[in-house]
Formats: structure tokens, sequence, C-alpha cells
């Protein structure tokens, strides 16, 4: 098929799926009020923001390159994110056992990429338009307008095929290996984890980050600035950087659209329907480390149940993923407070509580709907007591030696006695088992007025 027939036909795939999505959703300058509406807040503050810059060329400043790199990085990336999720939701509702007998799989991935660079560029007019307004205005130029757009559609192109490219990766790899989409789940609940601790560091060591700012200046990414403002004349601008990124394009949006090419092909006709293989199988009645440890203190059905709840929490990880919420209402209000109190001792306290928190409620929290599937076989092979201290097991077992192992070597580093660091220790091994044990009790439908101290780990 030649060339010109393959863009054909991508097109009018991509005009079909346009079709199926505006009578599904609707597009975002009809189909939803509230984003038209955030659309244009976006599109008056970009106004504002090119205006600002434009009045402040004017008056004899320099062009704020770096800050403008920033920015202009700051919005490619969420270009390629958005993207990467339009080829995600529109991937999904292809129909690949009816189309490729009538097309190869080289045109339909030509229409899925129309596709998404439309649907992208429907979000981008709003904002395009303030943009543009603005530069005009402020620059007194009408040239800047055909500039701009021709930059933003550019960083389009690129953007479109980077995401999608990267989105096809990324399903390609999970449809081969378990566990990419369990450390993709950790990644989006605990990812802003170290980000704030990071921020916290800088901001305690006062490091600059102007070097990195500087950076984004001498980034190709960074050339789109000067095709975007070559229209206005400026010296500051510069047109080699402009026309380059422009040869790039030729160069580099061939390759990604090749590139797409092979993977959805790969992924439609070669590649397996589902993840396979028998990773995380585990005999539940094996003699494991723990019993070798603690011995027949406690009954093997205890041990049956904590080990059922780990093996669960490792293939489907939903009481780990809950912890999220912990640490999100930690750090948004305990860690304020402990700013107010401006005690080291109480800090130390804080990530104890936590760490205890998370432990709890990753393997106590809702008991019947992790075992659903198992529950009759659970229950005909232990007791109520057995299957409730199981829980409880399987929450200390995790939670006493990470408490340890995190506040033991803060504590000897700060200044924290060894009496205070070993009782802020005990303290998160009391949240832990507690919290784990309420949990369970909230999971299990308890009433309130039947809590009563009972002593763990009894036949």
């Amino acid at each position: 098929m030649s060339l010109t027939r393959t863009l054909q036909l991508g097109a009018k795939i991509s005009r079909a799926e346009w079709t199926r999505h505006r009578r599904e959703r609707g597009t975002p300058l009809t189909g939803n009020l509230v984003l038209l509406v955030i659309l244009v807040g976006i599109a008056i503050g970009l106004g504002w923001l090119a205006y600002s810059v434009g009045r402040t060329v004017a008056s004899g400043q320099k062009l704020p390159y770096n800050r403008l790199s920033l920015f202009v990085s700051v919005a490619f990336v969420w270009m390629t994110w958005r993207s990467s999720q339009y080829t995600r939701i529109r991937f999904e509702r292809f129909d690949p056992d009816l189309l490729l007998t009538t097309v190869p799989a080289r045109t339909a991935a030509i229409g899925l990429l129309g596709f998404v660079y439309a649907r992208l560029s429907t979000t981008l007019i709003v904002p395009t338009l303030g943009l543009v307004v603005g530069a005009v205005v402020g620059f007194e130029s009408p040239s800047i307008a055909i500039s701009i757009a021709i930059a933003v559609a550019a960083m389009a192109t690129l953007a479109v095929a980077l995401g999608t490219i990267a989105r096809l990766v990324g399903r390609l790899i999970a449809l081969q290996l378990v566990r990419v989409r369990f450390y993709r789940d950790l990644l989006i609940v605990f990812g802003w984890v170290p980000l704030m601790i990071g921020a916290m560091i800088l901001e305690e060591l006062s490091i600059s980050i102007a070097p990195v700012i500087s950076l984004f200046g001498v980034l190709p990414i960074a050339w789109f600035i000067d095709l975007a403002f070559v229209g206005t004349g400026e010296a500051a601008v510069s047109g080699r950087n402009a026309f380059g990124v422009l040869g790039l394009l030729v160069i580099i949006v061939p390759l990604l659209v090749g590139g797409t090419t092979v993977l959805a092909r790969q992924i439609w006709e070669r590649a397996p329907a589902r993840s396979m293989g028998t990773h995380g199988s585990h005999s539940l009645l094996k003699e494991g480390l723990l019993e070798r440890i603690i011995g027949p203190r406690i009954p093997r059905a205890v041990y049956t149940v904590a080990r059922k709840r780990w093996l669960m929490e490792r293939r489907v990880p939903r009481g780990v993923l809950s912890t999220g919420y912990v640490l999100v209402v930690m750090g948004l209000v305990g860690f304020p407070a402990v700013l107010f109190v401006g005690e080291t001792i109480t800090l130390l306290v804080l990530f104890a509580v936590t760490v205890g928190l998370v432990a709890g409620i990753a393997f106590g929290s809702d008991p019947i709907g992790t075992e659903y599937r198992t529950l009759p076989m659970i229950l005909t092979s232990a007791s109520s007591r057995q299957f409730v201290n199981g829980g409880l097991l399987a929450a200390a077992t995790v939670g006493i030696p990470l408490v340890a192992v995190i506040i033991v070597p803060l504590g000897i580093i700060g200044p924290m006695g060894l009496a205070q660091t070993i009782l802020t220790t005990f303290i998160g091994w009391a949240v832990c088992v507690c919290t784990a044990a309420v949990a369970l009790a909230v999971g299990l439908d308890v009433e309130h007025d039947e809590f009563v101290p009972l002593p763990v780990f009894l036949h």
C-alpha cells in the first residue's frame, strides 16, 4: 500500500474514532462546561503572562529565557502525559480483530496518532488563543501570532508522538511482565513522598535551584521559545534554534511514528492477551523463617492465615496502596503540627506513629474483601480467633522490624538519647498492633460496645 493511501485511510480512521468520541463524551469546547471554564481561566492566565513578557521586552529588558524555558518544559511534559492518557483510553476501545481485517496495522496506528493529535489540539485551542492575544497586544506585533501557533502545533506533534509510543511501550511491558502494574501503582501512590523529602532537604540546606532552572535554557526543548518569538524580531531570539527545532521534528517524528507502528503491531498480532506465569505462587503450609524463630508457641493455622495475607498483598496490594491516605493525612496535618511544636523528639514520634499506622492498615484493613475468594476454605481450617490473630501477626511481623529499621537509626543520628529512641520505637510497635486490631474489628463489622481487651495469639 502506498504512503498516500495509508495516510488517507489513517485519516478516515481518525475521523471515525473522533466521531465515536464526540458521541460518547462530546468535545472539550461543548461536552463539559466545567472543563471549558477551566480552559478559559488558563487562557486568561496565559494571555496575561504573554502580555507581561511583551511589556517587559518593550521596556528594554531582556527576554526571561530561563524562566520561559522552564515553563515550556512543564507544558511539554503535560502535553506528553495527556497524549499518553488519550492513547490509553482510545487504544482500549479499538477493535483490532475487526479493524485489521480491512487495513494493515500501520494504517490503524496512524489513525490512532491522528485521533490523539486531534484530541490534544481541541484541548489546546482556547489556551493558545489566550496566549496569542496577550502576545500580540504585549509585543505589538501581529506576526507573533503565526509563530506562536506554529510553535504550539510543533510541540503538540512531538508530544503526541512521544506520549503514544511511551504508552504502547508500557502496555507491551505490562503484557509481558506480571509485576509492572504493581510498581506503577506504588509510584502513583507514594511517588510524592521522595519529592517532598527532597524539597525539605533543599529547604533545610538552603540549596539554590537557579542552576537547575538555567539548565532548561540549554535543552533543545527550549528552542520552541525561539520558534514562538521569532516573529518579534528580537535580537535575543535565535533564528537558528527556531528553524533547527523544525529540522529535528522532521527527523524525530517519523522515527517515533515508525516505532508506534511496530509496537502496535506487536501488541495486536503477537503479544499474549494477558500476563502469564506462576510468579508469586507459594505454599501456605510450608514451614518458613517465622516458624523457626517463634516456634510452636503460635498455632500453625495463625501462621497460615498470616502467610495468606502477605501473599494476597503481593499479588493485589489493596491494603498497601490504601496506606497512601495515611501518608497524605500525616503529611498535611501531623507534619505542620510538629513544625509548630519545634521539638526533634516530636518529629521522631510522628515518624514512628506514621510507620505503625501504615503497617497496621496495610495488613489489617478489609479482611473479608481481601480473603473473600478463599474465605470458606480458611474458616473450615482455622477458627475465627485464629483468623483474627493471623491478621495481627501479618501486620506485626512487618511493622515491628520496619519501625525499628527506620526509628532506631534516626534516633542514634539525632540528638535523642538511647532511652528516648527505645521508647519511641515501642510507641511505633504499639500503634502498629493497635491499628491492625482496630482495622480488623472495623472490617469485620464488630460493634463498638463489643470491643474488649483480649490476650493475642491464643488457641
